[in-house]
């Protein structure tokens, strides 16, 4: 018996130390690894500026491959806390051709490249490369797919925010703990019918709001859940009712218009072919769906794992952790991100 009881603890601490770390990864409302890119004329004839925005992390190196008729004249480099600003002086003998580009070493999700050449501005959203972001100077060229490769793209590409995103698993997290069964249902599909609202108008610019508020409110969402959560624990142990208030679906409605502004932004990151815009949107949102059913069925599997070992006051203790910890991640977010909140300058 009590051998049982010590493998019993040792489950749940494992559980909670396993869960704890993946929630501790950073959060953040953008998944995408994105740039922006902007070729701009330089001062003399045939000189062009390129300026790079692209995240530190992924600038181990930073040299480029320029069209043939093309030399580099002066580079610079600035950082910025977790974004890093280059800039590319460089001389061309000729005008560019069709096929004219600049080859860069970074493996992005998206970009974004805005062209002023020959007197024209093009904004053009860049394809996804393995090994390499290739920048197209030809007003012409605009990012298309066809349907079969859109719906593949972007199924994935929502999977993989949601899965990667942890802020947004946080919140789901939170909700999984708080209503079971139909209700549970209920609620997921508030968040999705929020969340799917808010990402289209945005996307759209039917609303436009700054991304930086929005992340702060991700964040304290996941707190209000967290003690929702702790406190109905709390009445269960105590043998009260316990029908969680924040838990309405009037509530994780208004979450939900919230996290989705935050999808948004990163879907906006990424682009979407100009030929496939509705469907880009449409699969982008049913894989955040799927991402989440998966998700919610991992902690189902987790969570029978746990119930066959039928201890309640370990199954209290392990619940009301973790919440504690969601609680806690969600109070760093909060701050972490009011600390970066660029007062003044949003738009």
């Amino acid at each position: 018996m009590l051998s049982k009881r010590i493998t019993y603890v040792l489950k749940v601490i494992f559980a909670a130390v396993g869960l704890t770390l993946f929630m501790a990864l950073p959060a953040s409302a953008d998944v995408f690894v994105s740039g922006d890119f902007r070729v701009t004329p330089g001062e003399e004839t045939g000189r062009y500026v390129l300026n790079a925005q692209l995240p530190t992390a992924i600038l181990s190196n930073t040299d480029i491959t320029l069209p043939e008729s093309c030399t580099l004249q002066e580079f610079n480099r600035q950082a910025f806390a977790d974004k890093t600003q280059l800039r590319y002086d460089f001389l061309c003998t000729q005008p560019f051709n069709q096929d004219a580009a600049i080859v860069t070493p970074w493996f992005l999700d998206g970009a974004k490249v805005l062209l002023n050449i020959d007197s024209q501005t093009t904004t053009l959203a860049l394809k996804r490369n393995f090994d390499a972001t290739v920048i197209p100077l030809s007003h012409t060229t605009e990012l298309t797919l066809s349907k079969s490769e859109t719906v593949k793209r972007y199924l994935w590409q929502g999977m993989l925010h949601i899965w990667f995103g942890w802020d947004h698993l946080a919140f789901v997290l939170c909700l999984c703990l708080l209503a079971s069964s139909y209700r549970l249902l209920t609620l997921i599909s508030t968040f999705t019918l929020g969340h799917s609202l808010t990402l289209v108008l945005a996307y759209y610019e039917v609303i436009k709001i700054a991304i930086a508020p929005i992340e702060i409110l991700i964040a304290f969402s996941i707190i209000l859940m967290a003690r929702e959560g702790l406190a109905r624990m709390k009445l269960i142990r105590l043998g009260l009712p316990s029908k969680a208030l924040t838990a309405s679906a009037g509530i994780v409605l208004l979450f939900g218009l919230i996290h989705g502004l935050g999808f948004a932004s990163a879907l906006s990151e990424l682009g979407v072919p100009e030929n496939e815009i509705g469907l880009a949107l449409l699969f982008f949102n049913v894989g955040v769906e799927i991402g989440q059913v998966l998700f919610i069925a991992a902690l189902y599997a987790l969570s029978r794992a746990l119930s066959t070992l039928k201890n309640k006051h370990l199954d209290y203790y392990l619940r009301t952790s973790i919440l504690c910890v969601v609680g806690v991640l969600g109070s760093f977010w909060v701050f972490e991100r009011l600390l970066g909140f660029p007062f003044g300058s949003l738009s």
